[in-house]
């Protein structure tokens, strides 16, 4: 039997880095894949919010909504959203507010959920050692995701820029968690991280499927200097980030 076969690029955390943007976009290009969906945090952290919203929008055919992109939009309180703000204008925050929450589709006829950070909102958080219960957590239907759709066979997710993949039991089935790393602000190296699936879209039939993670090398030092430009808040730290791919909480917490 013949197979078609689809690809789709799956990139999240961008986090204004133009620099590492442009590079994961053009290794895509290099392979020929046209479909790329983007599992959000499209801004903050960088100084390049703007740039990297419009690009993503332009090339990227989903985009769901990230904490970063929720808190920059609500936090008014918040004298670093507001610089965002400020960077990004109405019309920018507007789009940000209105994207979805997750998003599904068929794939190699598995049920294929993604969103920022798990099924309970874009702001919970889940990491690879959070317990059986938060990882099987992370395949429910919750008001979140939508209740009336299949339970999800595979979730995929972003947020904690961290690149890893698990099979997670649940009952007597086995179902497959990724999360895609982080193109701007990679917390488990310094490359610039995201994932290949490939399989048979929109099909409900039995077939290959696999998850390919892809890293890259890119311009930290042109990253760096367009921070260093500007008078974002935390650039220290951000600039750090990049240099290490440590998080600056984690560095707080050991030192």
């Amino acid at each position: 039997m013949r197979f078609q076969i689809d690809k789709i690029a799956l990139i999240s955390d961008v986090h204004g880095n133009m620099p590492a943007l442009d590079i994961v976009l053009a290794d895509i290009k290099r392979r020929g894949i046209d479909l790329i969906y983007n599992l959000g945090d499209l801004v903050g952290k960088g100084p390049s919010s703007p740039a990297t919203l419009d690009l993503c929008r332009e090339v990227c055919q989903v985009i769901v909504r990230g904490n970063w992109d929720d808190a920059i939009v609500k936090n008014e309180e918040s004298p670093a959203a507001a610089w965002y703000r400020a960077q990004l204008g109405a019309e920018r925050l507007a789009y940000l507010r209105d994207l979805p929450n997750s998003y599904d589709f068929r794939l190699s006829g598995k049920h294929v959920r993604l969103y920022h950070a798990s099924a309970q909102s874009e702001h919970h958080r889940v990491h690879p050692n959070s317990g059986d219960a938060e990882l099987q957590a992370m395949f429910d239907n919750t008001p979140f995701t939508g209740l009336d759709q299949p339970l999800p066979d595979v979730a995929g997710y972003g947020d904690i820029h961290g690149a890893y993949l698990l099979p997670v039991e649940i009952g007597d089935t086995t179902k497959t968690l990724f999360n895609v790393g982080s193109v701007g602000n990679p917390l488990d190296c310094t490359l610039a991280t995201y994932v290949i699936l490939t399989g048979m879209l929109d099909s409900a039939a039995p077939a290959p499927l696999c998850i390919d993670f892809v890293r890259l090398p890119y311009d930290i030092d042109a990253a760096i200097a367009q921070s260093n430009q500007t008078q974002q808040p935390d650039f220290d730290a951000y600039n750090e980030e990049l240099r290490t791919g440590i998080y600056r909480h984690a560095r707080k917490k050991s030192s």
